[in-house]
């Protein structure tokens, strides 16, 4: 399958995922605003969330190009798979028991005190089992990947999101602010056992092996793990760290980056996982066999279509920030001052998308090498980077000095890798990308333009028209302009979308 065609129900089914995360969110700021119960489940779901994002990350990172390397030898990866399997249920069922018992403890190490830390102990309380779901759901996602199976992986977000909006629903009214980790919770279950079928039709039976001391793979990926495991928590170190700053600049300032950065996530989400996702198993696949330029062309492209895609992101959410969140949260307890402070952070958050795009998928092109020291090393200077800014930029831009300090931290990163693997594989592009590049920024420059001239007239519309207008209108205005530039990559998808067309009406 094309990397375009697996890219794009990628995108279908993450934007399907985000959207019902989004209206989570958009539920629980109609509740509760910005107010302390926003504030404690923005706490307490960001550690099932770095979880989340963590590890399923770092088994992946670990197990593909291994298992890659067994399949295209030819060799059974069952007893591989029996004794992950035995590792993850044992290290994680002995993290939620440990989470449920220390919860009040982990929600002082916050810095929360009072009846604040009591909600958050009692959420985090219901939310630690689903470590044990993330945990299985990582493994199961990873060997669906090594067989360069998508579907269900990114299936498992949609049901995911679907679970917990109904869920929440039917929990809320009888349990509370509680009812909304206990949603959380179910929605991580969903989304393990959505590849129950997938792991079935591979012919993986659910054994164990606790012979781990056996085999060269399991020693391969034990001395891998933990600087993955290491750079993967540093890279989400920010999300604990932006609480501290926040704590002393006001209540809703944290809710507020909260909510901002659920919408960054969601373009974050869509388009980097369409791409790392069917990307990663190819790099290992080239750097297995020895074949650099290959692994080179597909990594220039990855960070080709992500530049286009996401540069005109980053410019929508600076232009449309505030109309775009007075319609998706603007009601109930979140008023004009909620709207204000997180246009704020949003902004600021936009600055960085690409730079954590990027620096995600030269991550991947490490971890192909099987190199998982440098990817630790630069999140250290990163995490250094991201202090540093905190205390220069705060006094300045306030809580959006947090958010502009991680777009700055991103970027010190992607930068650095980038260099770093110029240096261990040759130059990782081409002059091609810097074309590229040239030509995305020309086509944001008529885009803004058009959006700062229309919206005189757009804004008179109801809020819903006017964004649907503008948006619509801006995003086909910057594909003509690519096109008419000629971008080879543009080219490329509409002539497969006019072949598709032509032979559907066929």
């Amino acid at each position: 399958m094309s990397l375009v065609k697996t890219a794009s129900y990628i995108v279908l089914l993450t934007l399907i995922g985000r959207l019902l995360g989004f209206f989570r969110s958009v539920y629980v700021s109609n509740l509760y605003g910005t107010g302390m119960a926003a504030d404690a489940f923005s706490v307490a779901a960001n550690i099932p969330m770095t979880l989340f994002l963590v590890v399923p990350g770092a088994i992946n990172a670990v197990l593909i190009p291994t298992m890659r390397g067994m399949l295209e030898k030819g060799e059974e990866t069952a007893a591989l798979y029996h004794k992950l399997l035995a590792l993850i249920l044992i290290v994680f069922f002995g993290l939620s028991v440990a989470g449920v018992c220390f919860s009040y403890e982990i929600a002082l190490l916050f810095g929360l005190n009072g009846e604040m830390a009591k909600l958050t102990a009692d959420m985090l309380q219901w939310m630690w089992p689903s470590a044990l779901f993330i945990g299985l759901a990582g493994l199961w996602s990873s060997v669906c990947n090594a067989h360069q199976h998508f579907f269900t992986p990114t299936l498992g977000a949609v049901a995911n999101g679907a679970l917990v909006i109904a869920a929440m629903y039917f929990l809320v009214p009888a349990f509370g602010a509680e009812g909304l980790a206990m949603a959380t919770t179910l929605g991580y279950l969903a989304a393990w056992l959505t590849m129950w079928p997938t792991m079935r039709r591979f012919g993986y039976r659910h054994r164990l092996s606790f012979v781990w001391h056996e085999g060269e793979a399991m020693r391969s990926m034990g001395e891998r793990v933990v600087p993955i495991l290491i750079g993967a928590t540093i890279a989400q170190a920010t999300t604990f760290l932006e609480r501290g700053f926040a704590s002393g600049l006001g209540e809703g300032k944290l809710a507020s980056l909260y909510y901002a950065n659920q919408i960054v996530q969601m373009p974050m989400a869509v388009f980097v996982g369409a791409f790392t996702l069917p990307l990663f198993p190819l790099l290992a696949s080239y750097v297995k066999r020895g074949e650099m330029h290959l692994m080179k062309q597909t990594l220039q492209k990855g960070l080709a279509y992500l530049l286009i895609l996401l540069i005109p992101v980053t410019v929508g959410l600076v232009l449309y920030g505030e109309p775009l969140i007075r319609l998706v949260f603007e009601r109930g307890a979140f008023g004009r001052e909620a709207v204000a402070d997180t246009t704020w952070a949003l902004v600021f958050y936009s600055l960085g998308i690409y730079a954590l795009a990027a620096r995600d998928l030269i991550t991947r092109a490490f971890y192909a090498l099987e190199n998982t020291r440098t990817p630790v090393v630069i999140g250290v200077i990163g995490i250094v980077v991201y202090v540093i800014s905190n205390w220069l930029l705060i006094p300045v831009f306030g809580h959006g000095g947090i958010a502009l300090s991680a777009a700055v931290s991103a970027s010190s990163q992607a930068l650095l890798l980038f260099v770093l693997l110029w240096r261990r594989i040759g130059s990782p592009v081409q002059s091609s990308f810097f074309f590229t590049a040239g030509k995305v920024a020309a086509a944001c420059t008529a885009m803004a333009l058009a959006i700062l001239l229309s919206d005189p007239f757009l804004s008179l519309l109801p809020l819903w028209l006017y964004l649907a207008l503008g948006i619509g209108g801006a995003a086909g205005l910057y594909v003509l302009a690519l096109w008419a530039l000629r971008e080879p990559l543009v080219h490329e998808v509409m002539r497969k979308l006019l072949s598709r067309s032509r032979a559907g009406s066929a």
